[in-house]
């Protein structure tokens, strides 16, 4: 991180190239050293799992991170076992439940206990994502959004006076004091790598701070968030009432250059 060359984000005029320079140098550092990979998510354990089988994971995991390769082997093969043994209990449990002498019909059943709706591949959810934000936005749908003031209009005691930078100190300890577990934002820089990299970043989050503050001029980037609907109640029934959107903002767009001393951990 201290090699790299951001000679693009200083030479950057415009705020949103600035962030756009920013973003990238970062995105591509993301991907060579960790790429994304794509992993299967469930919700729950599956119905054979056991606490017995939870247990041996954990030792086996323990065993891992110690390097004790002989000891995580060894468990890798008993959490094996374990698994294929649970696994054929709850078949056979499962299938002595259906009485079908039929014995096709019982191996189709006894390999899927539970059928899955067929679920089409390709799902349009554009009229719904549509809907949703129609329902998020609807406080604001009232807004007067098309007027637009004259500067000589708006009268303010400091229009004068510039406004006040932020130190590269500030922004240091706001890096610095960043939860490394919060969620990432649309711009895909997490906040650990922000928080470890607190030292060589903060002159170039500092520069981007300062032409946005001094330019009068939010990144467009920054605007964008990552709106989750979570619903109220259980089944959500009303899309207009029953469901709460949760906002996940970029880090940096939540005032890199602000005073950290009332933030505490």
């Amino acid at each position: 991180m201290a090699s790299e060359d951001w000679t693009a984000v200083y030479s950057a005029l415009d705020v949103d190239e600035k962030v756009s320079a920013y973003n990238s140098i970062i995105i591509k550092m993301l991907d060579e050293f960790l790429p994304e990979k794509t992993i299967r998510v469930h919700h729950s354990d599956k119905p054979w799992i056991t606490g017995n089988i939870k247990m041996q994971i954990k030792a086996r995991q323990k065993a891992f991170s110690r390097g004790d390769q002989p000891r995580y082997k060894q468990l890798c093969e008993k959490v094996a076992n374990l698994i294929a043994k649970a696994k054929a209990t709850y078949y056979r449990s499962k299938a002595s439940e259906f009485r079908i002498s039929n014995q096709s019909k019982c191996k189709c059943r006894k390999h899927n206990p539970y059928p899955i709706p067929h679920r089409p591949e390709s799902l349009d959810l554009s009229d719904l994502v549509e809907k949703l934000q129609k329902a998020f936005t609807k406080p604001w749908s009232d807004r007067y959004t098309n007027v637009a003031f004259e500067i000589p209009e708006v009268i303010h005691p400091h229009k004068n006076n510039k406004p006040p930078l932020p130190s590269i100190g500030q922004v240091k300890a706001v890096l610095k004091h960043l939860n490394p577990r919060k969620a990432t934002g649309i711009d895909k820089v997490p906040a650990w790598m922000l928080k470890q990299y607190h030292e060589d970043l903060a002159p170039v989050v500092y520069d981007i701070v300062c032409c946005s503050t001094s330019q009068c001029c939010y990144p467009s980037l920054y605007k964008h968030a990552l709106i989750s609907p979570v619903p109220k109640v259980q089944p959500p029934r009303d899309i207009n009432n029953d469901f709460r959107q949760i906002s996940v903002l970029p880090h940096l767009a939540k005032d890199p250059g602000k005073d950290p001393a009332p933030v505490k951990y």
